[in-house]
């Protein structure tokens, strides 16, 4: 059975866009253990940055473009684009300086032109065995989106499985209208990934 559902969730990944193809094993991984999780990124090439050190200007750039996108194309609150920008800006420097805790601990990674936030955390108040792993990475794989008014496509969603969930969503990023909100030339595509781990159903 194990295998079965394996083999089912390989083919589920090669069936979505290259961008979310792309993303961290380790995102996605049946696993709930942060530190393997975190030495899992490891391996696959990227590198954690250490928890309270300065972030790298590239780093903050792509990782505020990715927030900003992210929260533009659910509620932007009544904010426009550029001001939505900005507050991230200021905002993602104190990622790195939060203090890990028994109930949510979260990382800044790289490698290459990308860069992702890892977000380990227990979500729901009582139900200590209850893990969710959501990673939100800016990516140069992808295909550009062409033609926006603001600068990123719909987002795509696709469910790999309900039971563990394992979620994957993918914004493609339109570079000419960009050009204007960030200096990030690199970032094509948005890619976030949602894994809940929960023993009431079985996992």
């Amino acid at each position: 059975m194990k295998r079965l559902i394996a083999t089912c969730f390989v083919t589920a990944m090669l069936s979505l866009p290259a961008a979310a193809q792309t993303a961290p094993a380790a995102c996605l991984a049946d696993d709930r253990n942060f530190d393997s999780l975190l030495a899992s990124l490891e391996s696959e090439g990227w590198t954690a940055l250490a928890p309270g050190a300065p972030l790298p200007d590239a780093a903050v750039e792509r990782i505020a473009l990715a927030r900003t996108i992210f929260y533009a194309s659910t509620d932007r609150g009544g904010s426009t684009l550029p001001e939505i920008m900005d507050l991230q800006r200021r905002t993602v420097p104190g990622l790195a300086r939060r203090v890990d805790t028994d109930l949510a601990k979260q990382r800044v990674l790289t490698r290459g032109d990308a860069a992702m936030t890892f977000n380990w955390g227990k979500p729901q108040q009582g139900r200590l065995d209850i893990v969710e792993v959501i990673c939100r990475i800016a990516t140069p794989e992808g295909t550009p989106a062409s033609g926006t008014d603001e600068g990123f496509g719909p987002s795509t969603f696709e469910t790999l499985a309900e039971a563990p969930l394992r979620r994957v969503m993918v914004i493609a990023l339109d570079p000419a209208p960009l050009s204007e909100l960030t200096t990030d030339r690199a970032t094509v595509s948005i890619v976030e990934t949602v894994s809940v781990y929960n023993p009431e159903e079985g996992q």
